[in-house]
């Protein structure tokens, strides 16, 4: 027997469907020749994504004891590790946070040994995460706030995406500083680019980033909220959608039925209502079946079962009357 052609399936519903469901669902597929199975999952995003930003924490908080300690020179070496790690390794969202504190750490540094670098530090550490307020012991005079800059972000190849600009989600446009900063394209839950960018001037960045694979659950996202039925009796999705051939489908509007039809990437073709036999809908119902509603067979069930424990309560002599024992009463006179 050749193998099914098996078909993602999308689900109009907050829950998924139960066994019945599951069962009108799977006998509607064979007859078609299909086997329906879940859009195939997004990957998580990577493990190590997490251990990478635990080591820039644990790099930074070495680089702080040394300053404490007196040794700049050691304190110096830790940061540059730092510094070629994330950009090594672009994909951690907090880059440009745990950068931002690497330079301010360089700025005091400066200040202590009166390198008039100090400025320069504070001024690429403010584009990074925005001015901070003086910590104690520094000048409590304020920088002067940097220009400001219109850059747009054009995002190439994928339709569903996210863009974070230093750590912060942001549109396509972003109002931005002079100098380099952190971007990062999420696709779902997976990062489709990211790197350090330069912006001197106002301008665009283009960003190329692969589409979700067909029939995935990411390119069949907001299939099930989009439906709109249509006169003919199909339905429209989202625009956009890649998947080949695909099956959506719902409960129906008879009890105990549901509904589904084709999909051809956005289109899909008219609902089909899949129902139970008869037999086993009456053999589901024995009570309405036999014309009585279902309480009263509950009542006849319970009473039933009522019954047959006051026949074992009986067999037990729980019910036997005792005969009389005999009483005395002295009242106290001789006999």
């Amino acid at each position: 027997m050749p193998a099914l052609a098996a078909i993602a399936l999308v689900w109009l519903g907050a829950q998924q469907p139960d066994a019945r469901a599951k069962a009108l669902l799977d006998g509607w597929a064979a007859r078609h020749g299909v086997q329906l199975e879940a859009p195939a999952p997004e990957l998580a995003p990577a493990e190590s994504a997490q251990a990478l930003g635990q080591r820039g924490e644990q790099m930074l908080e070495q680089a702080r004891d040394q300053v404490t300690a007196g040794d700049d020179g050691a304190a110096r070496q830790i940061l540059a590790r730092l510094d070629q790690t994330l950009r090594e390794n672009t994909d951690l969202l907090e880059s440009s946070w745990l950068m931002a504190e690497q330079y301010r750490l360089e700025a005091q540094i400066a200040r202590s040994r009166g390198d008039g670098r100090a400025a320069s530090w504070d001024a690429r550490a403010d584009g990074l995460e925005g001015p901070r307020a003086p910590a104690f012991g520094e000048s409590g005079e304020p920088r002067p706030a940097p220009p400001r800059i219109a850059v747009n972000v054009t995002v190439h190849g994928a339709r569903r995406f996210e863009v974070y600009w230093d750590a912060v989600r942001v549109g396509n446009r972003v109002d931005t500083t002079y100098g380099e900063h952190h971007l990062v394209v999420f696709r779902g839950r997976q990062i489709g680019w990211s790197g350090w960018v330069s912006t001197f001037t106002g301008g665009a960045i283009d960003v190329w980033v692969r589409d979700a694979a067909p029939c995935s659950a990411e390119d069949l996202a907001g299939a099930s909220g989009s439906a709109v039925l249509r006169d003919d009796g199909g339905s429209t999705v989202a625009a956009g959608v890649r998947c080949e051939r695909w099956a959506m489908a719902g409960n129906g509007l008879a009890p105990d039925s549901v509904r589904i039809a084709f999909c051809h990437h956005d289109e899909c073709g008219s609902f089909e209502t899949e129902a139970p036999p008869r037999e086993a809908v009456a053999a589901a119902r024995p009570a309405e079946a036999r014309g009585l509603p279902a309480w009263a067979w509950w009542a006849l069930g319970g009473a039933g079962a009522a019954l047959a424990t006051s026949v074992v309560l009986w067999r037990a002599g729980v019910f036997d009357r005792a005969e009389p024992a005999t009483k005395v009463v002295y009242d106290g006179s001789r006999l």
